[in-house]
């Protein structure tokens, strides 16, 4: 009975093979399973018969996946394992090397004619070894050796891998072929940024290979401050990302790619309100015009009005200059109310009309809470609706945080910085479950005892831009004095605001004097 007709063998001619003194007789088969030879080959059995003639597969592990990698630091094993657990999610057939130079250089030239992964037995590391070959499903491993003296030296790697077909790649005639093994780059692929001059080792080099990596240059550690970096990350949404840079922390590294993959825009394009921007704000409450300028107009002829005053800064600075409203969503209240918080809270259904209208005409928000005997975190969580909006931030506002006896307008109120950063804690996560863009988180101080322990101020946050927002009023020379005082001890990380008072400041800066005036120039300029 004549048999169904078979492909071809695709043979790699072992000449072909020959790299840096090492012996390679290499093939690819659609056919029978590759065998090994010597006494101490494993023996056919259920594991080894079951792979026989099965094709071999390299699966790609897509954006679930991904992983950092320090070039500088890292030994060629566990190089060879990061990259291997950062971008496969299978593969049935694995090239192992020694650390020898020359059977890494062999190896890696084994598996990227075969399209495989490769790996690298270290000292100390044979054990991580073995659970990456189990997690990747591997049946087969083509084993590599450098020559040495006329004959295949013993190689570092075991002649025994559990009970997978072991292939000397050195061999005279151990290997007839591997079938089926992969041609093409499978699934997603994957994604190296790569900061400026680092290298892989050969090993982890072919793996990358393997699932069809591409490169695009890291300049920075922070992939969301980088147009390009962006561009190349949304290009390729199902893929894995290697960082290979220096001192990269691996879960926030990962948690900034997905948000340069998936977060909107923020006004003026970019990821970060901070640097390379200034937002110029109108402060206030909507319909009522003597808590500052936002609320003397409707919000369509606020909107042009923030960009005519972003239009005055723009014409002076190479920096974006970005429109914004601070709408003061709570107000402070003379008497308890019924809630007895001291505290007025602006219904969301009266704030969103102004938040939609920013967002259409590109200009960004800042809720603004002054909490009375309220937490400042209980206030934020009333309007959680409109802070899931990519481009609406936060205000804390310590003048009138209350303690349990005080009242309004008889003492400064002031806030403890664990209650800042409780807030800060919560805005963050926000930001991670809804993969928004990093928010900025305002506070207004005129005093170094507004806010008691500001040194202690939680700027490990990456989802959150922290300002310190100057809200002194009056002669510029006393202004000049605040401006002075906030700054000393300011946490690293924190930027700046300056508020120009219109009728308060005495006088008030025009754009030009602000810019000049006011040194290191603030990031945040708004006006009462």
């Amino acid at each position: 009975m004549p048999s169904t007709p078979r492909p071809a063998a695709t043979a790699v001619p072992r000449r072909a093979l020959l790299r840096t003194g090492a012996v390679l007789a290499a093939g690819v088969s659609t056919g029978a399973a590759a065998c090994t030879t010597g006494d101490d080959a494993p023996r056919a059995g259920a594991d080894r018969g079951a792979g026989r003639g099965r094709p071999h597969e390299v699966v790609s592990r897509g954006a679930e996946g991904g992983g950092v990698l320090d070039p500088g630091t890292t030994r060629p094993g566990e190089a060879a394992l990061a990259v291997s657990r950062a971008v496969l999610a299978r593969s049935t057939a694995v090239v192992v090397s020694s650390t020898d130079p020359r059977s890494m250089d062999a190896g890696a030239d084994v598996a990227r004619r075969l399209g495989i992964p490769a790996l690298v037995v270290d000292e100390g590391l044979e054990t991580e070894l073995e659970a990456e070959l189990d997690r990747l499903g591997t049946r087969t491993v083509v084993r590599v050796a450098p020559r040495s003296g006329g004959s295949t030296a013993t190689p570092a790697v075991p002649r025994r891998l559990g009970r997978r077909e072991v292939v000397d790649a050195g061999s005279d005639d151990g290997l007839a072929g591997l079938p089926g093994l992969p041609r093409k780059p499978p699934g997603a692929g994957a994604l190296v940024l790569a900061a400026e001059g680092a290298e892989v080792t050969s090993a982890a080099a072919a793996t990358l290979a393997a699932v069809g990596a591409r490169t695009t240059p890291l300049p920075q550690p922070d992939p969301r401050a980088q147009p390009e970096v962006v561009e190349a990350l949304r290009a390729h949404p199902e893929a894995a990302v290697l960082g290979l840079a220096p001192a990269l922390d691996a879960q926030r590294f990962a948690r900034r790619v997905r948000t340069a993959r998936f977060a909107d825009e923020l006004p003026g394009g970019g990821l970060l309100a901070f640097p390379g921007r200034m937002m110029v704000a109108l402060y206030g409450h909507p319909g009522t015009s003597s808590l500052g300028m936002l609320g003397e107009q409707s919000a369509e002829k606020a909107v042009r009005r923030a960009r005519r005053a972003a239009d005055e800064y723009a014409a002076l600075t190479d920096v974006t200059v970005v429109p914004a409203f601070e709408i003061i969503a709570t107000i402070a209240s003379g008497g308890p109310g019924d809630d007895g918080d001291y505290s007025t809270s602006a219904p969301v259904s009266k704030l969103r009309p102004w938040v939609e209208a920013a967002e259409r005409a590109d200009t960004y928000v800042v809720l603004d809470l002054q909490p009375g005997r309220t937490h400042f975190l209980e206030q934020a969580k009333s309007y959680e609706e409109l802070l899931r909006r990519p481009w609406v931030g936060l205000a804390l506002d310590p003048e009138w945080r209350l303690g349990e006896d005080e009242r309004h307008l008889e003492q400064i109120g002031s806030v403890d910085v664990d209650e800042v950063n409780e807030v800060g804690a919560w805005l963050a996560a926000l930001v991670r479950e809804h993969d928004l863009p990093p928010k900025v988180l305002t506070l207004h101080q005129f005093r170094p005892s507004m806010i008691r322990g500001r040194e202690r101020l939680d700027t490990s946050l990456d989802e959150v831009q922290w300002v310190v927002h100057a809200d002194g009023q009056g002669p510029q020379h006393a202004k000049q004095g605040t401006w002075g005082e906030l700054r000393k001890g300011l946490p690293k990380g924190v930027w700046l605001g300056w508020k120009n008072f219109e009728h308060e400041d005495t006088p008030m800066l025009t754009p030009r004097q602000t810019l000049e005036q006011v040194r290191p120039t603030p990031q945040f300029i708004s006006y009462q």
